[in-house]
């Protein structure tokens, strides 16, 4: 069912005023499960959102598209490498990098100057200063994600590639299309009759004709001295000029408010000038004048209202519209690199039963001696005695397994004194070497088969923790990747020479940190970013391997393998990738670690695995572990169990054998057709690109030869870690989200704290109060349940305290920002009202709070 029937254009006006291209409708079904704390970029289509445009960099395509290092600074820092994005169109999510060949976001500080940003320092310190953020910049989107959702060609703006293209085709050549002077640009043009370049030209299409008339008038009253554009600004002027001022602002030309006055600096005055007809040449005060008077002229005997016609009427060359189309986003998943924790973060998979406690720990069971729960039936001969492991710790010999009433385990108590001491034996470790070592409650496999409790001794010993199969697991935010530069991966250039990458793209010797590599399909970068609070990949890994070396050694007799003494020592070792709700893993080899918290392989990897990067997340085992460790007896025996179990190992990827959306994506660069076949409303499924699919179809290489549409100076860049994991509470992510919110031109706040409160403050609270009513009660001690409190009123088990387990404080914990969200933007009546409702609900169950005096400070 992917190729689903492709939804039809309809005809919309657009966000700017003058806009009749066609478009497909506004889509409003992203936005609508809106997530308190998780800001709305864009509203759908709105003018001011994310510009969308073809194209992909070394991290981008397979559905992870791409942004600006500065539209992350620019957007609180929410928006990160890894984060995902719930967009409007073509496709419903995606994961989020950094390409630097794109456009920034234009803002409008509070002094009133207009500035395009594309430094991503820069853009974080003005972050507080930002009183609007005019346009957030580009969303780099791959086509052949476009191709592969089946839907229409989204119209782009007018960019750097596209223009390169139409040189191309005229005959013409430049060294790069992204770096031409406006005397360059001009010259392109006057020889092969090809647009003016996407550089100097504005966004046309966002304003009316008024305002167009209004932005000529003030640009006839300025002066033009040393080379800059100077506009009247006075407090005289600023009531006349207003209208001018904000039309400037939308075309997204950056000017400096001045005391008196607004300058717009040379390049930027030169191209306006242009593209409003002025002959740049002779910019006299006086041929300044009566250009301005004969340009009046003309424009008013033009008719329409399109202001895009109106420019191309009067400049020189063809004018193309630079905003194309907009994209509605809000955020999805935050970004995640993490070891992946079963409940209670056990270290072995043996039953500690209720007498573990609260904690589930060994230690507390030692304390209680013995511990009852479902054990398997193992019968030593030699011994004479019964057992829980098939082979005897005392004696090392195979056991038999007893079959009672047809089951090969049975409940009883055991001796766990016995077993940890015979443990600590095995692995070697003293009282002071152990922390705190965790079990599970009860073992959940078809014949309760436990682990070797030793293993969880050494797991505690180097701050690992178990899964449900018996090995260790690091989760990433999946995020694909077709090259990379030694430096970006912390990999020295001699060790990368022994992994096999002995040349760059250019085919050139690899000898520097700077050269461009094509990633192989099995090698996979790990994530060790400098900022997270969770535990890093090396780390992680490192201490794995000095886990599995010590239980070679100690458990199994064995040489050490690993013998690492250094986390970098884990470069080109073997792992095995695997994806939820699958069965089978894929080989791949780490090559390096980068400071994004995603797993970056190949798409082919990712398509090994039956994902792609749209914000999905996969996880990583080191090959040894899983050969060590891994058991299907330790897996659950209820429906599902299997799945997210490596049972089969792939070790070989098959570009015509992995999940069919690999066949879409492109490998050769993009066609010219693809624009223009996008201007006119075609379908993406006209385009004819070199994609895995053709390869396969000549037998031609597939994992070789990939390009690559726009360059990254680094993928470190911009945000790695999003503010939303940083900020420590609701009411702060919420109070960002919004401030956030309020700056950008294409969100409607209002409308999102309406979302905000009825999508989940109002859900929340009232699901709470329902649960309340239906609640159970536990013990604080041993965590026992009961459908109705005990009527000695302790815990009837151990004698503790019972408490509720739906609290007072988890029903009324949006109220209060929920309340303040609606005055503040100005909710419906309906929705104040269903809120004070919710409130005096509340307060007939609880009381209303006691009043308490506040603090001076509060005031002021």
């Amino acid at each position: 069912q992917r190729k689903a029937k492709a939804k039809q254009a309809e005809p919309d006006t657009g966000e700017g005023p003058d806009k009749k291209t066609k478009k497909i409708s506004a889509d409003y079904g992203f936005i609508k499960d809106l997530v308190a704390g998780r800001p709305v970029f864009s509203h759908p289509s709105r003018s001011g959102g994310f510009r969308f445009r073809y194209g992909r960099s070394r991290t981008g395509g397979f559905s992870a598209t791409l942004v600006h290092p500065a539209t992350m600074a620019i957007s609180n820092s929410f928006i990160s490498s890894g984060t995902q994005l719930k967009i409007e169109k073509p496709t419903k999510g995606c994961a989020v990098t950094v390409c630097d060949s794109i456009d920034g976001p234009i803002v409008k500080l509070k002094d009133g100057t207009v500035k395009k940003l594309s430094d991503f320092e820069e853009a974080k310190k003005l972050y507080r200063d930002v009183e609007e953020i005019i346009y957030l910049g580009d969303l780099l989107f791959p086509l052949g994600d476009v191709i592969n959702r089946n839907f229409e060609l989204l119209k782009s703006g007018y960019v750097e590639e596209w223009w390169g293209l139409e040189l191309e085709k005229a005959g013409g050549k430049t060294e790069d299309d992204f770096c031409i002077d406006f005397e360059e640009a001009v010259k392109f043009s006057e020889k092969y009759k090809i647009p003016l370049h996407p550089s100097y030209i504005f966004y046309w299409t966002q304003i009316s004709k008024n305002d167009f008339f209004a932005l000529f008038d003030w640009v006839g009253h300025g002066e033009l001295p040393d080379g800059k554009l100077v506009l009247p600004w006075t407090k005289n002027d600023k009531e006349r000029f207003v209208k001018g001022k904000r039309a400037l602002e939308l075309i997204g030309c950056e000017h400096i408010v001045t005391l008196e006055n607004i300058v717009v600096e040379e390049k930027n005055r030169n191209a306006l000038l242009f593209n409003l007809g002025f002959n740049i040449l002779r910019l006299d005060k006086e041929s300044f004048e009566i250009q301005t008077e004969d340009l009046m002229k003309k424009i008013k005997s033009l008719g329409g209202e399109d202001v895009l016609e109106i420019i191309n009427s009067l400049c020189r060359f063809k004018i193309k519209d630079k905003a194309g189309t907009f994209i509605g986003a809000r955020m999805g998943r935050p970004e995640k690199a993490k070891l992946r924790k079963l409940t209670g973060s056990p270290h072995v998979l043996f039953p500690v039963g209720e007498e573990g406690g609260r904690l589930r720990s060994f230690q507390a069971a030692l304390d209680a001696g013995v511990v009852r729960g479902q054990f398997p039936n193992f019968y030593c001969g030699k011994c004479e005695r019964e057992t829980l492991y098939p082979k005897c710790e005392s004696c090392g010999e195979f056991c038999k397994r007893s079959e009672e009433e047809g089951r090969g385990f049975s409940e009883r108590r055991i001796d766990i004194r016995h077993y940890f001491d015979h443990a600590k034996k095995i692995a070697g470790v003293s009282a002071d070497e152990i922390p705190l070592v965790k079990g599970v409650r009860g073992t959940s496999n078809a014949d309760h088969s436990t682990e070797f409790l030793a293993k969880g001794l050494l797991r505690a010993k180097h701050n690992l923790q178990v899964n449900k199969d018996g090995t260790i697991r690091y989760d990433m935010t999946e995020m694909s990747l077709t090259h990379f530069k030694p430096k970006e991966i912390g990999t020295p250039v001699e060790k990368l020479k022994e992994m096999g990458y002995e040349k760059d793209t250019s085919g050139k010797k690899l000898e520097n940190n700077d050269q461009i590599l094509e990633l192989f399909p099995h090698d996979v970068i790990l994530p060790a970013c400098p900022e997270t609070l969770d535990e890093k990949a090396d780390n992680v890994f490192f201490n794995i391997g000095k886990f599995v070396d010590e239980e070679l050694e100690k458990i199994y007799g064995l040489e050490r393998f690993y013998n690492v003494q250094k986390k970098e020592d884990m470069i080109g070792h073997l792992v095995v990738c695997i994806a939820p709700h699958i069965c089978t893993a894929s080989v791949g080899r780490i090559i390096g670690y980068s400071k994004i918290q995603a797993l970056l392989a190949s798409p082919y990897m990712h398509a090994a695995m039956r994902r792609d990067c749209d914000g999905d997340e996969a996880a990583a085992m080191l090959l040894m572990d899983l050969l060590l460790n891994f058991s299907r007896k330790f897996l659950p025996a209820h429906r599902g169990g299997t799945q997210d179990s490596p049972l089969v190992l792939n070790i070989h990827i098959r570009a015509g054998e992995v999940d069919d959306q690999i066949l879409d994506f492109i490998l050769g660069k993009y066609p010219l057709e693809l624009y223009e076949m996008a201007e006119q409303g075609k379908h993406s499924s006209e385009v004819k690109v070199d994609n895995v699919k053709e390869r396969l179809k000549n037998g031609d290489d597939t994992f070789s030869r990939i390009r690559f549409t726009h360059s990254c100076s680094d993928f470190n860049a911009g945000v790695i870690n999003s503010s939303y994991k940083i900020l420590p509470t609701m009411h702060e992510k919420v109070k960002e989200q919004m401030d956030l919110c309020k700056k950008i031109r294409a969100v409607d706040t209002q409308d999102v704290a309406r979302l905000v409160i009825e999508r989940h403050f109002i859900r929340d609270t009232r699901g709470n109060l329902r649960k309340f009513s239906m609640q159970g009660f536990r013990c604080v001690g041993c965590n026992e349940k009961f459908r109705r409190p005990p009527l000695v009123g302790k815990c009837t088990k151990c004698g503790g305290k019972i408490i509720f387990t739906i609290s007072e404080g988890s029903i009324v914990k949006y109220m209060q920002p929920a309340l303040d969200l609606a005055h503040e933007f100005g909710a419906s009546k309906y929705l104040l009202e269903s809120l004070e409702l919710t409130q005096m609900y509340i307060e007939s169950i609880f009381g209303r709070e006691k009043e308490k005096q506040e603090a001076l400070g509060k005031w002021f």
